[in-house]
């Protein structure tokens, strides 16, 4: 189905993927507006489990012990229910959609220009044939390519087929994802600014599981970026 959005994207008009008006590109000014009703768009502080909102960070070698982050959207009514489609109704082409709200948000286009590379939380190749993609590597990759950075997908990797954390609460997703992911070709982001970009931010509890082997690699600075925070 992936693979078909894509062929369509080429034939037809780029169309508003919410109320499907053609003309206006993927998001059209009506919708564009219905999403502006669940932004955060907000830059924050995360250390441990604790936040800091509005706190900016200067880059740290060797030592990383502050982490950025920035959330789009929050993860309720509309935006929870494109997100189920998008990840789970074969509905691909809405990362378009949400990439269009991104960028044209100065704050999180600022954001996502402060880094030099852009990295998915990845899916495990079990799930990846069954979607047909990683709903945070579409948005990711056309991020990279409208801000102009780097797109890596092989960096990180997953090494286990964990239960979905949607289906679990509290501490059983810390458990959950302990240990399920695993950094390689780390040499490709030495001395690098690197934001981790996942589509929600419930608990944390993966986003600090990718930021720790992130560590491992002597990064500049990392961020984390969600489409949608819970």
């Amino acid at each position: 189905m992936y693979f078909i959005n894509k062929a369509l994207e080429y034939i037809f008009l780029s169309s508003c993927g919410i109320c499907g008006k053609l003309g206006e590109g993927y998001l059209c000014k009506k919708c564009g507006k219905e999403l502006e009703k669940y932004g955060i768009c907000a830059r924050e502080l995360l250390c441990g489990l604790q936040t800091y909102n509005k706190v900016e960070i200067q880059d740290t070698r060797n030592n990383i012990s502050k982490i950025e982050k920035f959330h789009v959207l929050k993860y309720k009514d509309l935006v929870r229910k494109l997100i189920i489609q998008y990840k789970f109704n074969d509905k691909s082409y809405l990362y378009k959609t949400f990439c269009e709200f991104i960028v044209k948000n100065k704050k999180a286009f600022d954001f996502i220009k402060s880094y030099d590379i852009i990295i998915p939380v990845p899916i495990h190749k079990k799930r990846m044939n069954e979607r047909g993609y990683n709903q945070s590597e579409l948005i990711a990759k056309e991020l990279a390519r409208i801000v102009q950075i780097k797109c890596y997908k092989d960096i990180l990797i997953k090494t286990k087929n964990n239960k979905p954390q949607s289906t679990l609460s509290g501490d059983l997703r810390k458990e959950n994802t302990k240990n399920v992911y695993k950094l390689i070709n780390q040499e490709k982001i030495n001395n690098k600014k690197v934001l981790l970009f996942d589509d929600i931010y419930t608990t944390g509890a993966t986003a600090q599981e990718c930021i720790k082997e992130l560590k491992k690699a002597n990064v500049k600075k990392i961020g984390v970026m969600t489409l949608a925070k819970d």
